[in-house]
C-alpha cells in the first residue's frame, strides 16, 4: 500500500509515492494527539491504549498498515485486559472510522501473496483510515485545546465571582450552587450560563490594554496594585541534548526572508504531514497551526509567540522545531524558552531554519 507525498523538499510532488515509514507520524505523537481530541471524538483513554499497542506491532518500515498480532499479543501488551475488551475496543475504533477489520474466514490474521501479479491479502486490523485522518484528528486536537484553555478560564472567572459574592453575602444561594458545579465537567456553555447567574457588579477584568510589557513579564500599569514581581517557579527542563540542536543567534544584520522552497527543503518532516500541497506563506502558517499541539506547543505558548515575531516567524519557529523535535524532552517549555523566554533575546527563526536546511546532507 503506497500514499500519496502532497509535499517534499523538492515542492509539491503529486505522483510520488512513499512507503508508510516515510509518509506517517511517530506512533507517540498519533496517541498524543488522540489523547488531546478525545473528548470531541467520545473517545476514552483505554481505546486510545489499545489503539497504541496495534500501533506498537506495526515494523517501522513497511508497505501496509495492517496489524496481525493476535488478541493474546494485544492483551499482552495491553498489561492483560481481555479478550472480550480487545473485540470491544476495537469495534469502538472502527465505529470511529479509526481502522477496518478484515477478518478471513477462521479468523486468523495474517497475509497471502500473489506471485503472479505481485498482489496480497492481508486479513487483521487496518490502520489505514487512522493515518489518512491524521490532519482532521490534528484539527481536532488544535480545536480540544482551545475549548479547555476557555473552559479553564471561564471556570477562573466563575470561581473569582462567586468568591466576591460570598464575602459580602455568605448566603447566596447562587454563588454556593457555582462552586458546586465547577466540580463537574463543564462545557462552555455551560459555564457561560453560571456566569449568567452570577452578579458581576465587583469583578474586575483585565483587558490586553491594561498591560504594559517589561521584558519578559507582564504588569499592571496601575502603581497601586503590588505586582512589581513574579516569581516563576516552574522550571523549563530542556534535555541536554539540545546542546547538539542548531542554534540561531541575531547576527545584528537584516536577515532576508524565506522561500516556501526553502522552508519545505529544511523541514520535510514537517511538510510530509500535510494534507494538501505547501505553495505559499499561507500555507505554511496554517499548517503550524495544525502542528503546534502534536509538539505540546498550546494555545497560550502559540499566541505569546506570535505577538513577539509574528505569524509567519512563529510558523518557522513550529515548523523548525518539528524537525529535531525527537532530541527535546519537554518540545511546549523549549518553544517558550527560544521565542519568548529566557533565550528569546536573539533568537532568528530564519537563522535557525536556514542551518537546518544545511545540516540536511548530514542527517541524511
Amino acid at each position: 500500500m503506497a500514499f500519496t507525498q502532497t509535499s517534499a523538499s523538492a515542492g509539491a510532488r503529486p505522483g510520488a509515492l512513499l512507503s508508510a515509514d516515510n509518509s506517517h507520524p511517530e506512533r507517540h505523537i498519533i496517541v498524543d494527539t488522540l489523547r488531546q481530541a478525545a473528548p470531541l471524538m467520545g473517545l476514552k483513554a483505554p481505546v486510545i491504549a489499545t489503539l497504541d499497542a496495534m500501533l506498537s506491532c506495526l515494523p517501522p518500515k513497511r508497505q501496509h498498515n495492517t496489524v496481525f498480532a493476535s488478541n493474546a499479543t494485544l492483551a499482552f501488551r495491553r498489561n492483560g485486559i481481555s479478550d472480550r475488551t480487545i473485540r470491544r475496543h476495537a469495534a469502538i475504533l472502527q465505529d470511529l472510522g479509526l481502522l477496518v477489520r478484515r477478518d478471513s474466514s477462521n479468523r486468523k490474521r495474517f497475509t497471502r501473496h500473489s506471485a503472479a501479479d505481485g498482489t496480497a491479502l492481508r486479513f487483521g486490523f487496518d490502520l489505514t483510515p487512522l493515518f489518512r485522518r491524521f490532519p482532521e484528528l490534528a484539527e481536532l486536537a488544535a480545536r480540544a485545546v482551545r475549548e479547555n484553555d476557555q473552559i479553564a478560564y471561564l471556570k477562573a472567572k466563575i470561581r473569582a465571582a462567586a468568591n466576591n459574592i460570598l464575602n459580602a453575602r455568605s448566603d447566596d444561594n447562587n454563588a454556593t450552587s457555582a462552586l458546586r458545579a465547577l466540580r463537574r465537567n463543564l462545557s462552555i456553555e455551560d459555564c457561560r450560563t453560571l456566569l449568567d447567574g452570577l452578579d458581576m457588579v465587583d469583578m474586575t477584568i483585565e483587558q490586553p490594554g491594561d498591560m504594559v510589557v517589561l521584558g519578559e513579564e507582564k504588569m499592571s500599569a496601575s502603581d497601586g496594585q503590588n505586582v512589581r514581581h513574579h516569581h516563576n517557579s516552574n522550571k523549563e527542563h530542556i534535555d541536554m541534548e539540545e546542546r547538539d540542536e542548531p542554534k540561531a543567534h541575531s547576527t545584528h544584520q537584516p536577515v532576508p526572508p524565506l522561500s516556501v522552497m526553502e522552508i519545505l527543503s529544511a523541514c520535510p518532516q514537517a511538510a510530509q504531514f500535510s494534507p494538501t500541497p505547501v505553495k505559499t506563506m499561507s500555507d505554511v502558517v496554517a499548517h503550524a497551526r495544525t502542528l503546534a499541539p502534536m509538539l505540546g506547543i498550546d494555545t497560550r505558548n502559540y499566541q505569546d509567540a506570535q505577538d513577539r515575531l509574528g505569524a509567519e516567524r512563529t510558523a518557522l519557529t513550529v515548523w523548525a522545531v518539528m524537525q529535531f523535535h525527537e532530541k527535546i524532552r519537554k518540545v511546549g517549555a523549549y518553544f517558550r524558552s527560544i521565542t519568548s523566554g529566557k533565550n528569546s533575546a536573539d533568537f532568528v527563526p530564519e537563522l535557525l531554519v536556514r542551518r537546518l536546511s544545511r545540516a540536511r546532507p548530514l542527517l541524511t
